[in-house]
C-alpha cells in the first residue's frame, strides 16, 4: 500500500509505515482519505493462532484510527466484519466508530437484505409465490423497515424458480460446520431442534464468542427457521 501510495505521490516516498506515509501525503497536498476495509477482522478468523500477526495488525490499526496523525489525514472511516470489535480486546483501538450489528443495524436497517416490498416486486416479475418466498428467507425483523430478506436467497431462487437452502452451499456454511459439530453446550442438537421447526430462545446479550473462545452457545436470537441462513 506505501508504494502504491509513492508511486501516486512521489514525494511522500521514505516515510517507514502506512499512517506517516498518508500523514505526508496530507502534508504535502491537504488531502485526507476515507479509509474502506472489508472484513477488517478476516485475519482473526484465518490466522487466528497467529498472536505475533494480530499484533502487528493491531498496531497497524491503532496507527491508523487512534494516533495523533488520525485527524490529520482521515476524514472517515467505514470497516464491515463478522464479529465485533470488541472481541478481541481492541475497544481501545476503535473507540471513535459506531458499531451497527445485524441485531442493531439503525439507519441501516433497510440495507441489510432486501425489503418486504422489494421481495413482493420481485415474486410478481418472476412469478414465484410470495407466501412460500416469506417462509424460506425472511430472517430477520427490525422495527424501522419490517422484514428483511437474505438477498443471495431470493436471487437464487428467483432465477432458478426453486426454494432451497442456497446459503448451505457456501463457503460460509462449511467453516460454520465445523463448530456445529464440535456440539459446544449442545449447539448441535439446539440447531436440530430449529430444523424441527422449534423455538431456541437465546440471550444474545450476554454473547461474548469468537473463533477461539467458545464460551457459550447463546450466539443467536429467537429464531422460528433457520431457512434466512
Amino acid at each position: 500500500m506505501i508504494k502504491d501510495l509513492c508511486e501516486s505521490y512521489p514525494k511522500a516516498s521514505g516515510e517507514p509505515s502506512l499512517p506517516e506515509t498518508m500523514a505526508r501525503i496530507h502534508e504535502l497536498t491537504g488531502n485526507k482519505f476515507i479509509v474502506i476495509i472489508d472484513e477488517w477482522d478476516a485475519l482473526f478468523r484465518e490466522a487466528k493462532d497467529d498472536v505475533e500477526l494480530q499484533k502487528q495488525y493491531i498496531r497497524l490499526l491503532r496507527g491508523l484510527f487512534k494516533s495523533s496523525l488520525t485527524d490529520r489525514m482521515i476524514v472517515a472511516a467505514y470497516m464491515t466484519g463478522i464479529l465485533p470489535i470488541k472481541k478481541y480486546g481492541t475497544q481501545s483501538t476503535m473507540t471513535d466508530f459506531r458499531e451497527y450489528t445485524m441485531l442493531q443495524p439503525g439507519c441501516l436497517a433497510g440495507y441489510v437484505g432486501f425489503t418486504e416490498p422489494e421481495v413482493k416486486q420481485l415474486c410478481e416479475k418472476y412469478n414465484m409465490d410470495f407466501r412460500e418466498t416469506k417462509k424460506w428467507y425472511d430472517g430477520y425483523c427490525f422495527q424501522e423497515v419490517g422484514s428483511v430478506y437474505n438477498p443471495n436467497a431470493i436471487m437464487q431462487a428467483m432465477c432458478n424458480r426453486k426454494f432451497r437452502s442456497y446459503w448451505a452451499q457456501t463457503e460460509t456454511y462449511e467453516t460454520l460446520k465445523i463448530y456445529i459439530d464440535m456440539n459446544f453446550d449442545g449447539l448441535k442438537e439446539t440447531i436440530l431442534q430449529m430444523l424441527g421447526d422449534a423455538r431456541c430462545p437465546a440471550d444474545i446479550d450476554i454473547f461474548q464468542n469468537d473463533m477461539t473462545s467458545i464460551r457459550s452457545r447463546k450466539s443467536t436470537q429467537y429464531v422460528h427457521s433457520p431457512h434466512f441462513l
